[in-house]
């Protein structure tokens, strides 16, 4: 060969492995890309972006709340400096904080291929299986909601982590041990489903190669990963009591059966992913009457994954997979309302993708036409995913349309109500009330709806079926504090004072700060005594006083209203007591020339 001489197989060869990966990744941009019109939605994103001190960017204060809070329900911290960074650079501008989200899934796909190449596939296949997984309309949920940017950062690194330890599996060395248990922990911090981790990594040393390693070594080696992933468990659980979102919605027995139904669910959508919503609201009767029959299918599938076990591995690692990264999210430990949810499908379907991949492959083996028609025949899966996923990101467009494609898919009380909530803070009160009732139709035992709709009734200047639903509502949940502030506010609508004052005794009792409580009070108080009910609002404004004694303009307010009945000695003592609670304040000095009431 002389020098210089061209070779064009060579050089094809040698830049495959590194502009494959990068057109995989540009693909999946310009296919995620249009979640960059979208919005923010009212499910979560506003406390990731707008809410202190996240919102103020890449502050010490905010770093510290990263690695500190399990606010709201998980422990996350990469998740958090990743909001964080995007509102240094992007504010509160939601399209660069999706297209930082739809660039980490980009660059997961591209570490997708990777993984698959590093167990056995070749270009084309592993190039083909990342997009099934990529371009897939579950993807979406997890792309294209802010607020589960967690998930993308956990897929990307997940699956650098499995790529890396692959690697490490064939050129045993510190460094390469060092990569993947530091990928390994930044998956677990960014998402505690990541807690599989150490399991699927033991899957490799099975296949593609049996590792000559005793199982006590293999497990030791992956200690550090489960110590991690038991810690970020610990704290997950005691996030999510704290925010009283593991309340189950059914009895352990009916939760199995749910589990099971939700995986034939899941596998069911990854094969015709049609009617794709961001709700499945939990039914006990369907998973009750179809649970038994999913765990049969999936004892069924679990045992011929082990009789191929020798001829096709690739059947039992990409199934265990599937199995082991989903039981997380499977519902049997109940956190929030939902059945399912596509996003808890963003690394279970991995497991499957590596099953097709390898099975699609044995199949066309060697055979030409077979190679070709199973190309083309990924080629045009891959496409119309494509159509679909755009379509399905156009419903993240924003909170409405969003809502309203879920409740077209299977309706819920849960969805309506967040729609009425929506409507409400636009002041589309009309349309809020008939999705309230919708919700009340769907699911009447649950007092949320009974308080929002009285909630609702009282902006629209309805006293009397505001008080109807507030009476509701505190029969189903006595103990709720909002819900005894709710009836306070609908009372004192009535005009029922005494009334109120006992559901606002009730709320501080329940634990509402009765310094917030203290200006509605106050606030009423003044109404009253505007019309010349000055004895109704002198309870009141004791009231407001007791609540909040450093609130100047119940002292204040207090002091003019007795004065103004002619109860001197009471208006003395009531000034007496606002100036030991407040100091001196400029505006005591309005009494040397009293006012016929109180102003403010």
């Amino acid at each position: 060969m002389q020098p210089g001489t061209f070779h064009p197989p060579t050089l094809v060869r040698r830049c495959i492995p590194i502009f494959l990966p990068l057109l995989i990744a540009v693909v999946v941009l310009l296919v995620e890309f249009p979640t960059v019109r979208n919005g923010f939605v009212d499910l979560d994103d506003r406390p990731y972006v707008s809410e202190k001190p996240a919102a103020d960017g890449l502050t010490g204060q905010a770093v510290v709340f990263a690695f500190t809070s399990v606010r709201p329900m998980y422990w996350h911290p990469v998740a958090w400096l990743s909001h964080e960074f995007d509102t240094e650079l992007f504010g509160s501008s939601p399209a660069g904080h999706h297209f930082t989200s739809a660039l980490l899934h980009a660059l997961a796909a591209a570490m997708l291929y990777f993984v698959l190449s590093r167990l056995g596939a070749g270009m084309v296949p592993a190039a083909l299986g990342s997009l099934l997984w990529a371009l897939h309309p579950l993807r979406v949920e997890s792309v294209a909601w802010i607020a589960e940017r967690k998930d993308v950062l956990c897929a990307f690194f997940f699956l650098a982590a499995v790529a890396l330890y692959l690697r490490y599996v064939r050129q045993t060395s510190k460094q390469l041990f060092a990569a993947w248990t530091c990928c390994g922990a930044l998956a677990l911090m960014s998402k505690p489903t990541a807690v599989s981790l150490p399991i699927v990594l033991l899957l490799f040393d099975f296949w593609p190669q049996r590792r000559s390693v005793s199982f006590l070594r293999l497990a030791l080696e992956k200690l550090p990963l489960a110590a991690g992933a038991l810690a970020v468990t610990v704290l997950a659980v005691q996030g999510q009591s704290q925010a009283m979102s593991l309340t189950p919605v059914a009895s352990f027995t009916v939760r199995l059966e749910n589990a099971a139904l939700s995986y034939v669910r899941y596998l069911a959508k990854m094969v015709w992913p049609l009617d794709l919503g961001c709700f499945y609201p939990f039914h006990s009767e369907t998973a009750i009457r179809w649970g038994i029959p999913s765990a049969l299918l999936l004892v069924g599938v679990t045992v011929l994954a082990i009789v191929h076990r020798r001829s096709r591995p690739w059947f039992l690692v990409g199934w265990i997979w599937f199995v082991i990264t989903l039981l997380p999210n499977s519902g049997i430990v109940q956190a929030g309302r939902q059945a399912m949810a596509d996003r808890f499908t963003e690394l279970p379907m991995v497991g499957i993708v590596i099953i097709v991949v390898w099975a699609v492959s044995d199949w066309a083996g060697t055979v030409t036409w077979r190679r070709k028609a199973a190309v083309l025949g990924t080629c045009a899966v891959l496409a119309a995913f494509a159509v679909l996923t755009i379509r399905q990101i156009g419903f993240w467009k924003d909170s409405e349309t969003l809502f309203l494609r879920a409740i077209a898919v299977e309706d819920s009380d849960y969805i309506r109500d967040n729609l009425a909530t929506y409507l409400i803070q636009r002041g589309r009160l009309s349309d809020a009330e008939l999705h309230l009732l919708a919700a009340i139709r769907l699911a009447p035992g649950e007092y949320p709806h009974h308080n929002n709709l009285a909630i609702l009734y009282g902006k629209m200047g309805r006293p009397q079926p505001a008080l109807s639903e507030a009476q509701i509502a505190s029969r189903l949940a006595p103990q709720d504090r909002s819900v005894a502030e709710t009836l306070a506010l609908v009372l004192l609508g009535t005009g029922d004072y005494s009334g109120a004052l006992r559901s606002f005794d009730h709320a501080a009792q329940l634990g509402s700060d009765p310094a917030t409580l203290a200006p509605v009070v106050n606030d009423t108080a003044v109404s009253l005594a505007r019309r010349g009910m000055l004895q109704e609002a002198e309870p009141l404004l004791r009231k407001a006083v007791q609540y909040d004694p450093l609130l100047v303009d119940a002292h204040y307010n207090l002091v003019h209203d007795l004065a103004a009945q002619g109860k001197s000695d009471e208006a003395r003592a009531a000034l007496e007591a606002a100036i030991k609670a407040t100091g001196f304040k400029p505006e005591y000095q309005d009494f040397l020339q009293p006012k016929p009431g109180p102003s403010r």
